[in-house]
């Protein structure tokens, strides 16, 4: 633990003897920041999601997952915590505890809770959040099943019974979870959104277009020289408006 991260921990045990929180310890690594840099969807402002693990040192060349912490951020924030449901485990890395009911097969992680498939899960009246999880599925990663089918067939169960969902899914990882984004079609109250990279800032911009953010996966070079991480465009699906809104009705 850093020095600033290990105070912040004393000083909130000392406050919660008082009843009070100063920050959560959890939230150290997103407000350093990258100099109060930012990116836009739906017409609100995110900071770049900062930390140690499997995101980046710049918004440049860092992580898809700096783009979709901030957006988990404020659904989470929103959708009721008995509720949620999180398919694929990310979240237990950079907010251990925050969502009690973790669904993945294959991670090790302590803190997930049914070791089993999604399709296996009943999502009914759940609100799901997924981060860059479907696009592993059916890919036979992992130890699991190679068949491009059990993507589709859990999309289906998603759009079937989840009452509310955030859903990230990096463009270009799979060919059979593009075909999924771009192809299949999608019921009226699944709103889908783009991000992509841009050579400087805000470095990830929102495209309205479809088109426009079927990018290969991989690295790339930047202006600078440096090369990117992870996905070039990122497809955000909502339903229930916990992320762009205050909730479903």
């Amino acid at each position: 633990m850093r020095p600033g991260k290990a105070v912040l921990s004393v000083a909130n045990w000392v406050a919660r003897r008082c009843g009070l929180v100063l920050l959560p310890a959890w939230r150290w690594d997103e407000v350093q920041g990258w100099g109060g840099q930012t990116f836009r969807l739906a017409g609100r402002d995110y900071p770049f999601f900062t930390h140690h693990y499997n995101c980046g040192r710049h918004p440049e060349t860092a992580t898809e997952r700096t783009v979709e912490l901030p957006l988990a951020d404020r659904w989470l924030a929103r959708a009721p915590a008995e509720s949620v449901v999180e398919v694929g485990a990310v979240t237990p890395y950079y907010w251990p505890g925050r969502v009690s009911r973790v669904v993945d097969p294959a991670d090790t992680h302590p803190q997930v809770t049914d070791r089993r498939s999604l399709l296996d899960v009943d999502l009914t009246g759940r609100a799901v959040l997924c981060l860059s999880t479907l696009e592993h599925v059916g890919s036979g990663e992992y130890g699991q099943p190679t068949d491009a089918a059990l993507l589709h067939r859990a999309v289906e169960k998603l759009f079937a019974e989840a009452v509310a969902f955030l859903v990230t899914i990096p463009v270009g990882y799979a060919q059979h979870a593009d075909a999924v984004l771009f192809d299949r079609p999608r019921p009226a109250d699944v709103i889908a959104r783009y991000l992509v990279r841009q050579p400087g800032p805000p470095y990830w911009a929102e495209v309205t277009d479809a088109a426009a953010a079927r990018r290969p996966y991989g690295p790339t070079r930047t202006a600078t020289g440096t090369f990117t991480h992870g996905a070039n465009a990122l497809a955000v699906w909502e339903r229930g408006s916990y992320f762009s809104g205050e909730g479903p009705g």
